[in-house]
């Protein structure tokens, strides 16, 4: 029972670390093969260690050995087969590359074919150059998309605790109008707002209110929705983000420093948002009202517009920092 346990996480994980090259690989064999049997047979070394080189990617299709296959065949090549791969190469290049790195090699190109001189050698060299460029596109691709799946898999995971949390303070606020202040008083925690203190004896008089007991909730669930929002903002800033940093920065994103990191910001947002709420800072129609306490309950309008002004704050990178520097503004007038 535990060997078939095992057998299904490494399944899993064999899954979640799978290579995009595994059918690259098996695309490439069949085109290399072909190429290869067009080309002339000869009895020196080079030819007898492509082939070798073959029989060793049919039986392990490798990505590593892709690229010298199809690097080692560019010498073999008779004149007619070398000038379709270039043609072939550069057809791939114009849908793959950037524009300038494109007009590079097409420019190479035209110059070299309209000398009618030039060597095969001058051929082969931009082939391989060309089929160099073209296999660093793919790695580049490959490890963005590793990071990025790493990324989304673990953001995801995040993301997933923060939507059981909240979904389990919904439930509880639907259950219980104290909320999840009822859950650990049943656990035998007792919370002590102090409400006055006797000048005798000095004792804390537990005087615990409604109202006090739903602001816990309150301010916990805010902490949730912080958390979602972060989380929320980094899976759907991921796809553009892949296109646009550099791999170094991609890498940067997909640690577990980073994603930790964002969502503690995300969180702390959401707390500074809920204080600012808590101490009219911020009223009006679309903010939650504490002020009245037909307001302060769990199925009133102000805890909704919590949750989601709270979601925007841990959504928002700018909303928090900007509400900030406007308060420290006014302060600056008095």
């Amino acid at each position: 029972m535990k060997s078939l346990k095992l057998s299904w996480v490494n399944r899993f994980i064999k899954w979640l670390t799978r290579s995009n090259f595994e059918q690259v690989n098996q695309q490439s064999f069949t085109r290399l093969y072909t190429i290869f049997q067009n080309v002339e047979k000869k009895d020196d070394s080079k030819y007898q260690f492509v082939e070798e080189q073959l029989q060793k990617l049919q039986n392990n299709a490798d990505w590593n050995t892709v690229k010298l296959v199809e690097l080692l065949l560019i010498p073999l090549l008779d004149e007619y087969d070398l000038e379709m791969e270039l043609h072939y190469q550069l057809h791939k290049a114009e849908a793959l590359f950037g524009e300038s790195e494109y007009k590079f090699f097409k420019g190479e190109f035209e110059i070299i074919s309209g000398e009618p001189n030039t060597s095969k050698l001058a051929k082969r060299a931009l082939l391989s150059q060309l089929t160099e460029s073209l296999h660093m596109y793919y790695e580049d691709r490959q490890l963005r998309s590793v990071f990025a799946n790493s990324a989304r898999l673990k953001i995801g995971v995040f993301f997933s605790i923060a939507i059981f949390f909240s979904v389990f303070l919904l439930a509880i606020s639907i259950i219980h109008p104290n909320g999840i202040y009822q859950y650990f008083s049943l656990q035998g925690y007792n919370f002590y707002w102090v409400a006055s203190v006797d000048a005798v004896n000095e004792e804390i008089v537990d005087k615990t209110q409604h109202a006090d007991k739903i602001h816990l909730h309150y301010a916990i669930t805010a902490l949730m929705a912080g958390g979602m929002g972060s989380c929320f903002s980094m899976l759907i800033s991921l796809k553009s983000r892949i296109e646009t940093v550099t791999l170094q920065e991609l890498a940067n994103i997909h640690s577990l420093h980073f994603i930790v990191t964002r969502i503690i910001t995300g969180v702390g947002a959401a707390l500074i948002c809920y204080y600012f709420f808590r101490a009219d800072l911020l009223s009006g129609s679309l903010f939650p009202d504490f002020r009245s306490e037909k307001e302060i309950t769990l199925s009133s309008r102000s805890f909704f517009t919590l949750i989601i002004w709270c979601f925007i704050a841990g959504f928002s990178e700018k909303l928090v920092p900007s509400i900030l520097s406007k308060t420290e503004a006014q302060l600056d007038k008095k």
